[in-house]
């Protein structure tokens, strides 16, 4: 439809002043709008729990307008209950909690803020949560948390590379469709790509890839929304 836009958002990670500053900012019209969230709303920042019900109440107002995708620390919340509901005792709980690579890797901030909830409530998420759906297709726009394996076809990509795979894709993807993504921070990719302007902005590859994590729960850095159509950005 003309005027019609797809915007994915990059990883929220908890930044819930920044997310409802960005909703402001692009004035979401359900109607004509695709808004892609590209995954990893919870962990690290001071307000997962408040980002993850925005989102998912946002989603189930408008299920053909909003799509929330699989991140790695939504899987890795998704791991950490399963475990938890399999421990024997309070001893097992203390390993899990010890060795969990969710609570090392920003799920400490997420954990009580779920500790909080009934037990029904926190039920209603994690099944929410479980059904993510691990990527969106639109034309020829293909939107996945991390990116895909560039040896398989986009109908044959597997979880583990579709919340997890970097530097395989990053370098070797050549396909006709344009791969839209978050994971990574553009803050951490200065390494791997010396050509790249570092303003934090979204990066858009010459191998049909663009990069929307713009690092939001780092210092200075911020939250994105991209129009894939037009490439234009709001940013909070």
């Amino acid at each position: 439809m003309i005027g019609s836009r797809i915007m994915a958002v990059g990883d929220v990670h908890g930044q819930y002043e920044k997310l409802k500053k960005l909703m402001r900012s692009i004035k979401f019209d359900p109607e004509m709008d695709r808004l892609i969230f590209l995954g990893d709303l919870i962990d690290r920042g001071p307000e997962s729990l408040q980002c993850f019900d925005y989102v998912m109440h946002l989603q189930k107002k408008y299920p053909e307008s909003v799509i929330y995708l699989m991140g790695n620390h939504e899987r890795h919340m998704l791991d950490y209950y399963d475990a938890l509901a399999q421990a024997k005792d309070e001893l097992d709980v203390r390993l899990l909690n010890r060795t969990s690579e969710w609570l090392v890797y920003g799920g400490d901030k997420t954990l009580p803020q779920l500790q909080a909830l009934g037990q029904k409530a926190l039920r209603h998420r994690l099944d929410y949560a479980r059904n993510l759906p691990l990527f969106y297709r639109i034309g020829d726009y293909y939107f996945c948390h991390a990116g895909v394996d560039p040896d398989l076809p986009l109908d044959q990509q597997q979880e583990k590379d579709l919340i997890w795979i970097r530097e395989k894709f990053y370098n070797h993807y050549h396909g006709k469709e344009t791969i839209i993504v978050g994971h990574t921070p553009i803050q951490n990719l200065q390494y791997m790509f010396k050509d790249i302007v570092w303003d934090m902005y979204p990066v858009i590859r010459p191998n049909h890839i663009i990069l929307c994590d713009t690092g939001a729960c780092l210092e200075g850095g911020r939250l994105s929304c991209i129009d894939v159509i037009t490439k234009y950005v709001w940013q909070a």
